[in-house]
């Protein structure tokens, strides 16, 4: 897996955009690796993160896995849903979106989710599809996401997990005994594990 978070920027005309002329081999050379699987979300880079996964990826594009998200703090209707689904398949340059997650969930996004009938709105475009898998980005209690899990509306999860977290340890365990795919965000702690100057590391 390779986030994509971060890829390299630049300023242009007073805009970030991501620096295709480094980030486009960095993503090639993941590729030839053996990395298979590219995550990034509308916000990303100056909201030029899909375009240039996209962009880079597109030579190889049925073999490998892009995932990106809706931007659940912008969703104020059904129908922002699909507004934004059709926008990020022409960012990505992409007929199809492998692994569609509903970004950063918690409490508030959860009711969200539920009284916009979106999952529904996720099973409709899945069918016709727009997307291949059905999924969530989770920030909040290890409870709640339980209680999500349990719905089994979705197909993976998305989650913090590293060596200064472990707090959702257990529910990781529930998800996959339950069917579902686990993917982690932030293995090293926002790079303060590999930092050579991490505090984290002295005390390892």
């Amino acid at each position: 897996g390779f986030g994509c978070m971060r890829l390299p920027t630049i300023e242009d005309k007073g805009k970030v955009r991501v620096d295709d002329e480094i980030s486009v081999p960095l993503l090639h050379r993941a590729y030839e690796l053996g990395i298979n699987y590219f995550d990034t979300a509308w916000t990303y880079c100056g909201e030029d993160g899909e375009r240039a996964v996209g962009h880079a990826l597109k030579p190889f594009r049925d073999k490998v896995y892009i995932s990106t998200k809706l931007p659940m703090w912008y969703v104020k209707k059904p129908e922002d849903f699909w507004f934004y689904l059709e926008a990020q398949m022409k960012r990505l340059d992409s007929s199809y979106i492998d692994f569609y997650h509903f970004h950063s969930v918690n409490k508030e996004f959860w009711k969200t989710i539920n009284d916009l009938k979106l999952i529904e709105a996720a099973q409709k475009a899945k069918q016709q599809g727009m997307i291949r898998h059905i999924c969530l980005s989770y920030h909040d209690k290890p409870e709640l996401l339980e209680e999500i899990i349990r719905t089994q509306a979705f197909e993976t999860v998305l989650c913090q997990y590293n060596l200064l977290n472990l707090i959702n340890e257990e529910v990781m365990g529930f998800a996959k005994k339950s069917g579902m795919g686990v993917f982690v965000m932030g293995p090293l702690a926002g790079g303060n594990i590999s930092l050579a100057n991490s505090s984290f590391l002295e005390k390892f």
